[in-house]
């Protein structure tokens, strides 16, 4: 039975009769001659016939199928997962293969926290069930991934959301953090950061919380009345250095294959020293309302019925974390529809299916959303489509804990992804609401706007329409990716043009045991509209990018972009000169005018301009690597140390200006002079 009823499926025409008849043909169906006539009119045919074909119902019934149970990467349900794509792939014809790996992770055992003063009280670390849920006893207890195990007793200091300047505000306050444990909310920021910061001040233990005023009543209704946390949601999730570097702990820039050697945990600095766990608001209230000390800063009053304070103590706090540490297997499924023309060049796509819990919004929703684009391909395929270039489709386990699958899989194929990839496309959520909003490097700015005006919107008209509401802008565009998902090897390793998007409704339950489908069908995405709708885009995406003869994207842009963040940069140190950008401004000039050139020339060979494109970008890595994260090796775009996953451009020069240190903004300013003359070097070379 269908979960949304009958269909208007005449909202999704595209105006053309003659088209729709075409299109409901079968297999036999070509492009007449005359929609045939070039290469742009047969390749517009299929994106139509492709965003005709995806299917919110057929969305529906893997959404269910997949939430049914847990995904955890390691368990029997991210291999069911596994398993259950496999077959859907090959049931339409493809020829899907699982790439695995052996990934040294943490596994959680038992974890309690206890309040030991001034009252005595067991912390709950587990949200209770409500009757629609199955297999419960498979929800993971709260816990963070990569938190080491340990016992400790301690005060508690409320440090707001643990960042430099909240520290800061303590010590300014006279408090100190030093073999206390501090009291963290959720929010500004990465986890992992939360844990770093408060290694570096010497925290015996961190408790993470998520306060109401962030995600829970003061928002709206909560699960299940409503989409926003609930007092009982716990938020898990990893607290791995991925500023530092993601993936298997122990195999840095290596693939986790059984011939990789391993370093010692020891020697890993991707894995914080305290130990770390989360707990609902319902259980901070209780710590919170204990706690003597200064009161908080205005800015640090969340949203609980009480007066913050910052302590220490006397809330006093047993953190018993039993972690354990094994090889757990990580399972990718892989996915190819050959080239026609190039098979050797690849667009891939790319979306994670395991889960803290049911993670039927994250990221059930864009796997499955990935998966019903491969559908539709599959059947266009049927139909006498072919792409011009390879189109790879992943599916990545172990995200969460991570990007484990991903970063493994482009560490394996680093040599042909280099050669031959020409973008990746991320899919994070894309499915899990209404509202729309894309990143990107600037080279793909264009690509992603032109297509978001091609997709019909069931609310909007335009998928674009819906990003100038969601966005609130009249012209919006990309954010630029920093890190947090399955883009980062692609990007920030390799140097490979990359983009994401997503669909999604504002709320709480973030994985949290409640992140199910009873939230998707009643508040996230009911009918499963914007799942065909995120699959349009997708598919589009891929047909576009594999079938162009020379591929749509503007380094030009690019480098004007780059031109932008030196601004930034010169203004950030107006007053004491730390390092002379002028060089580098006309580098990217330099760049700028180049790609342009490349960009109207009429009689350019299309195999010439295609390695250009991928030239460009790989020309903005450098094998030295960022300072102190040398698996960094992008110039322009990385996460920053203490942002966690938002973007800092240029951030060698930039931590260096803020650090004061003339040697390494110099050294970093020429490494990056030297990857904007190498790009323009490859614009010229390509246009003659």
């Amino acid at each position: 039975m269908s979960l949304h009823g009958p269909r208007r499926r005449s909202r999704w025409l595209f105006g053309s009769t003659a088209l729709a008849a075409a299109l409901v043909a079968g297999p036999a169906v070509q492009p007449s001659p005359a929609t045939a006539q070039d290469a742009s009119a047969s390749l517009r045919f299929w994106e139509r016939a492709l965003q005709q074909e995806v299917d919110a119902d057929s969305a529906a019934r893997m959404s269910e199928a997949m939430s049914a149970y847990t995904g955890r990467v390691g368990t029997d349900g991210a291999t069911r997962r596994a398993q259950y794509s496999m077959n859907k792939l090959a049931e339409w014809g493809l020829h899907p293969r699982l790439e695995s790996y052996g990934v040294h992770a943490s596994v959680p055992r038992d974890i309690s926290a206890t309040m030991t003063g001034p009252e005595r009280r067991e912390l709950e670390v587990k949200e209770p069930p409500f009757p629609w849920h199955e297999g419960f006893d498979d929800v993971v207890v709260g816990y963070n991934a990569y938190s080491p195990p340990g016992d400790v007793t301690a005060d508690v200091v409320y440090v707001n959301y643990g960042l430099p300047d909240d520290y800061a505000e303590l010590a300014k306050m006279g408090v100190d953090v030093r073999g206390k444990i501090v009291l963290a909310r959720y929010g500004q920021s990465f986890r992992g950061v939360k844990s770093k910061v408060a290694e570096e001040h010497g925290a015996a233990g961190v408790i993470l919380y998520s306060d109401p005023a962030d995600d829970g009543f003061t928002k709206g209704a909560v699960y299940p009345d409503g989409p926003w946390r609930n007092a009982d949601s716990i938020q898990r999730g990893s607290v791995q250095y991925i500023f530092q570097y993601p993936g298997d702990p122990l195999t840095p820039g290596k693939p986790a294959t059984p011939d990789t050697p391993r370093i010692a945990p020891s020697e890993a600095d991707n894995m914080t020293s305290v130990p770390t766990t989360p707990i609902s608001y319902r259980q901070a209230q209780h710590l919170l309302a204990a706690l003597q000390g200064p009161p908080a800063p205005e800015g640090w009053q969340g949203g609980l019925d009480l007066d913050y304070r910052v302590g220490p103590g006397p809330t006093r706090v047993d953190l018993d974390l039993d972690i354990d540490y094994q090889q757990i297997p990580v399972n990718d499924v892989i996915v190819e529809i050959p080239g026609s023309k190039h098979p050797e060049q690849k667009v891939v796509l790319g979306a994670h299916f395991d889960s803290w819990t049911y993670g039927t919004e994250d990221d059930v929703a864009g796997w499955t959303t990935l998966m019903e684009a491969a559908r539709a391909l599959a059947e266009l395929r049927d139909r006498g489509w072919q792409p011009e270039r390879t189109i790879v489709l992943a599916g990545w386990d172990g995200e969460e804990y991570g990007l484990l699958g991903s970063t493994e899989w482009v560490e394996q194929h680093r040599a042909d992804l280099f050669k031959n990839a020409l973008v990746y496309l991320n899919m994070d959520g894309a499915g899990g609401g209404e509202n729309f909003s894309a990143g990107s490097v600037p080279a793909l700015d264009r690509v992603l706007t032109d297509i978001a005006k091609d997709i019909r919107d069931p609310e909007h008209g335009t998928l674009y329409r819906n990003w100038q509401q969601s966005s609130g802008e009249q012209n919006p565009v990309p954010e630029r990716l920093g890190s947090g998902s399955d883009y980062t090897a692609f990007l920030d390793h390799l140097g490979i043009a990359s983009a994401e998007f997503g669909t999604s409704t504002p709320g709480g339950e973030y994985h949290s045991a409640y992140d199910d489908l009873h939230l998707m069908r009643n508040f996230l995405d009911p009918g499963y509209r914007y799942h065909e709708v995120s699959a349009a885009y997708a598919g589009t995406f891929a047909l576009r990018l594999a079938g162009s003869a020379t591929a749509p994207l503007v380094y030009s842009d690019y480098a004007a972009a780059v031109a932008g963040h030196l601004r930034d940069l010169d203004e950030k140190q107006t007053g004491q000169q730390i390092v002379d950008l002028t060089p580098a401004y006309a580098a990217a000039r330099e760049w700028e005018k180049a790609a342009k050139q490349l960009e109207n020339g009429r009689h350019v060979h299309a195999d010439a301009v295609y390695d250009a494109l991928i030239a460009q970008e790989r020309a903005l890595t450098q094998q030295e690597g960022l300072p102190g994260r040398d698996w960094y090796k992008h110039m322009v775009y990385a996460p920053g140390l203490y942002t966690g996953y938002a973007v800092q451009p240029l951030p060698a020069i930039d931590d260096a200006i803020t650090d004061r240190d003339t040697a390494t903004a110099e050294k970093y300013r020429d490494l990056l002079i030297d990857s904007l003359h190498k790009a323009a070097e490859a614009a010229r070379g390509a246009a003659g």
